[in-house]
């Protein structure tokens, strides 16, 4: 590349030489504009204006240093600088009542060419393809633009604001840094890096970052209110014919706003909504915005169905029913696309039930046609009635199937694809989605069938039996129905069903459909953990082949880094570990061996390993005996050393808090994998460095460091460090107070594993006090954080108070077992598990002192009430024909037999004066005197 011109001279050095002022030809300057052509300044400012647009012109790239990335805005600064020069002069003169002549359009002709600096910035920062470093050039420069006053280099140095129109930004300028903000291009740069990687449009020297959608939405806001937004005069008359919703009650037309597009808002709803932390409360922001501002379109079923995909996303169920509540209650009439947003969030939400209701509900008998949802037939038809006017399309049907799919309702799933094939509505997401249904049912011979008849040829039409009008073939490498080839391959490889596997594969080439790197990494790690480890490396080669013989970029070659990731986990997953000396293949040291080889195969074909090779490799390594921490510890940085990508801006620095693709000690994925060796090499200290190198550590990262201080005797650090990052009062004030999450980070929501590894331990102490604070852990974790225990916690705690001994026959260690085993009948268990669990606790309480596994049998779920009857009579009692009346006495003692079981009788009851009434409890035995 061609270096910029003077790009590592200092800030005011910067083209501080001054022009040739062309002595040699002299010009006339008698009049005014001639003057300000051939003013000192404005030829600074000309070729300052010259050396940007050169700037720009050039070939320049994301690896350029600091100062070329920088020097567009230091040429704005020394123009601004040259212009405040010369409004210091005309303002000299003026207060000295001199005559100056031309000043005033001098000036004016200045701000117009600094204004002409500004948009070239912004024209080049906010186009196609976007990029993070250029966007935040843009925003720089819109902010020095707005803000020109109170932006100051030094305490002697200062800059004049530009004149009006000069202080404001165009319309346009906005509106092309509000789609770059909400591009997918940004959004994923943000979510790769730091979520506040956006310089904020504040007044102040100071650089505040917020995240790309928060800076979208302050920009929807200025659009709103017209604050810093310069309108072009010519659209005026457009503006005052668009402008039908503005409300004017003082007549006033000077300040009249611009008609704002529906499109401005939904992207902004759709940058918040596409985040993957749950920002909904800021995209409802967004939309009560749009729904009080009269000079707005009205909301549309677009944003609905934005809000609806978010929320089923999420799993929301509660809001996708409020969205829709709220959607009626507007007289937002729904189109398709709302409908199908509903569906699939319904689906996600996993309510297939309620999906298949509204799907029934769509289809009026006798309506073929799609009908028109006018104003007029909306004013007519009851909101909830809206959606029996709208015909289902195919990807509604496929949204329905979707959902069949992943319970596998195979039955109903072929159904519906019956009756799509009726309708032509058959394309080749149905054939993928129906394969997808059959394999999750097990049903590889229906999947194998649907792929017979439904397989799309290379021509574009269809096999047998399919509707050859509706074939929609995408123009892309892939043929389309590889997904569904792929499915039911790896369906075959998870079922043990390696050669049918590869009879797949060998039937995609028969019927010319070509496998992906999806195809080959199912194979790649179905033949690893078979120990298959040739035949793993064979499909390698071809999967390498057919990538760098269709591309030889850099990003393609990367496709291929999950195809070797499915390698390295495949041969040092545990099962496949375990099972090596019996089949008499090579242990786990030497399958890590192969593991570290592979990763420098990859490394020679210029394929970048990512953080999950690196976890992966951690995990073997760690898994050794003794476990190899310090290679682990060596990898990681040698990797970090040479897959680092070279400093690709100047805000890199501002890019890397996060880290969470980038191969280092301090991200949090490789930290956590390294907490978890040291724990197995009980190295408490090094896991507590590597837990203190994460600068927002998750919930993940805080289990292991707890697992790790458990391993390592070290329960009370354990709970130490529990203290320190779980508080639910702080994790309460902070959701009230989204910024200040954001801001700490220190505060994390345990789940039922953070819990399960503190009870664990603290039970196998096996004594009064840590029993005491295991059930207070229990009892928060279920009262305060909401989260029910699951079958490894009741596992976990049955299993350590029921092991045997005095410990866990205590009363009050009794109650919470059959606390726990009450907690235990909600969840999901096997056929017969939870019977055999609760039949194993009251065999073991049977033989213990205690009365309270007799007074709570009922209460705790050990016996069903149904079956109260049965348990009063005894089996001696039943043998012989006895009933407790005609006995006479009780074989067991301890007073009334009915009296003893019904615990929860009131005191009133067989009580007098607090003591029990004994005659009237066995009147028999007093009358004998016994």
């Amino acid at each position: 590349m061609v270096r910029t011109l003077a790009s590592k001279q200092s800030f005011f050095q910067l083209y501080a030489t001054k022009p040739p002022n062309h002595q040699s030809s002299p010009q006339v300057t008698s009049s005014s504009d001639e003057s300000t052509t051939t003013h000192p300044v404005m030829e600074e400012l000309n070729a300052q204006l010259n050396s940007l647009t050169q700037f720009f012109n050039q070939d320049y790239s994301d690896n350029e240093n600091e100062d070329d990335l920088q020097l567009p805005i230091r040429i704005m600064y020394n123009m601004l600088a040259s212009y405040s020069k010369l409004n210091q002069e005309y303002t000299d003169s003026k207060s000295k009542n001199k005559n100056t002549p031309g000043k005033s359009s001098l000036v004016g002709t200045a701000s117009a060419t600094i204004e002409k600096a500004f948009r070239l910035i912004t024209n080049e920062a906010f186009s196609t393809p976007y990029q993070i470093h250029r966007v935040n050039m843009g925003m720089e420069a819109i902010q020095l633009q707005l803000h020109t006053k109170k932006i100051s280099v030094s305490e002697s140095i200062h800059f004049d604001p530009l004149p009006p129109p000069y202080t404001s930004i165009s319309r346009g300028t906005w509106l092309r840094a509000l789609r770059a903000l909400t591009s997918r291009e940004i959004g994923n740069i943000s979510v790769a890096f730091n979520s506040r990687s956006i310089r904020c449009l504040v007044p102040s020297e100071r650089t505040v970052w917020i995240t790309p959608s928060d800076a979208a939405f302050r920009i929807l806001q200025r659009l709103v209110t017209g604050v810093g937004v310069r309108t072009n005069n010519k659209s005026k008359n457009n503006t005052n014919r668009n402008n039908s919703r503005s409300r004017n009650t003082s007549g006033n037309t000077k300040q009249q706003l611009q008609y704002l597009d529906e499109r401005d808002f939904n992207m902004v709803l759709h940058s918040y909504a596409s985040l993957t932390q749950n920002q909904m409360h800021a995209a409802h922001r967004v939309m009560a915005l749009q729904e009080r501002t009269p000079h707005a379109p009205p909301l549309s079923p677009v944003a609905y169905s934005i809000l609806l995909k978010a929320y089923g996303r999420w799993r929301d169920t509660k809001n996708v029913e409020m969205s829709v509540i709220h959607a009626q209650r507007n007289g937002v009439a729904p189109d398709i696309v709302m409908m199908n947003s509903l569906l699939d969030a319904y689906i996600n939400c996993g309510l297939l039930d309620r999906a298949r209701d509204l799907f029934r509900s769509m289809r009026p008998k006798g309506v073929k046609t799609r009908v028109d949802l006018s104003e007029s037939v909306t004013q007519t038809v009851k909101a909830e009635d809206l959606w029996s006017l709208l015909q289902p399309n195919t990807r509604t049907y496929n949204t329905l199937l979707k959902g069949m799919a992943e319970v596998g309702d195979i039955d109903g799933a072929l159904d519906l694809a019956k009756e799509m094939k009726q309708t032509g509505l058959w394309d080749e997401i149905t054939t993928n989605t129906l394969v997808k249904a059959a394999v999750t049912a097990l049903e590889f011979e229906i999947a194998e069938d649907i792929l017979t008849n439904h397989t799309v040829t290379v021509n574009g039409e269809r096999g047998v039996g399919a509707n050859s009008q509706n074939s929609r073939v995408r123009k892309s490498r892939d043929h389309p129905n590889v997904e569904a080839y792929t499915e039911l391959l790896d369906g075959y490889a998870k079922s043990s069903q390696l050669e049918k596997a590869v009879g797949v594969m060998q039937l995609m080439q028969k019927r010319g459909v070509e496998p992906n790197e999806y195809t080959y990494t199912c194979m790649v790690g179905a033949f690893a953990r078979n120990n298959k480890t040739r035949q793993a490396r064979k499909m390698i080669g071809y999967a390498t082949e057919m990538i760098l013989s269709s591309s030889s970029s850099q990003r393609r070659r990367n496709t291929l880094t999950p195809t070797f990731n499915a390698f390295i986990s495949g041969i040092l997953t545990e099962n496949s570990s375990s099972d090596t000396e019996s089949k008499g293949q090579s242990s786990h040291a030497a399958n890590v061996l192969e593991a570290l080889e592979i990763v420098q195969e990859m490394q020679d074909l210029n394929i970048s390993p990512n953080v999950v090779t690196v976890t992966l490799l951690i995990d073997g390594l760690g898994r050794c005996n003794p476990p190899r921490c310090q290679e682990a510890k060596d990898l990681v940085q040698h990797l970090e050393f040479t897959t680092r990508p070279p400093r690709a801006s100047y805000y890199a620095d501002i890019l890397t808090d996060s880290n969470e693709h980038r191969i280092s000690l301090s991200n949090i994925k490789i930290a956590t994998a390294m907490i978890r060796a040291y724990g197995r090499a009980n190295d408490i200290e090094s896991a507590i460095q590597s837990f203190e190198r994460i600068p927002n550590p998750d919930v993940v990262a805080l289990n292991a460091i707890l697992d790790a201080c458990c391993r390592s005797s070290q329960l009370k650090l354990a709970l130490e460090k529990f203290g320190e990052y779980i508080s639910f009062e702080q994790w309460r004030n902070q959701i009230n107070d989204m910024a200040a999450v954001a801001k700490s980070g220190t505060t994390i929501k345990p789940d039922v594993v953070t819990y399960t590894t503190l009870i664990s331990a603290l039970l196998q102490l096996r004594s009064k006090a840590a029993t005491k604070r295991a059930v207070r852990l229990y009892d928060e974790m279920k009262k305060k954080w909401w989260i029910y225990p699951d079958t490894v916690l009741v596992d976990t705690i049955l299993t350590t108070m029921l092991s045997g001994g005095s410990f866990g026959f205590e009363p009050d260690d009794i109650q919470f077992t059959l606390t726990v085993l009450q907690d235990a009948s909600g969840l999901e268990w096997e056929d017969g598990q939870y019977e055999k669990r609760k039949k194993a606790v009251r065999s073991i309480l049977v033989g213990c002192s205690s009365e309270v596994w007799k007074n709570d049998e009922f209460a705790y779920g050990l016996q069903s009430t149904d079956k109260k009857k049965e348990a009063d009579e005894d089996p001696l009692f039943v043998k012989k024909g006895w009933n407790r009346i005609d006995s006479g006495f009780r074989l067991w003692g301890g007073g009334n037999t009915e009296e003893s079981l019904d615990w929860t009788r009131s005191p009133i009851d067989g009580v007098e004066d607090g003591k029990s009434d004994l005659s009237a409890a066995d009147s028999f035995l007093a009358s004998k005197g016994w």
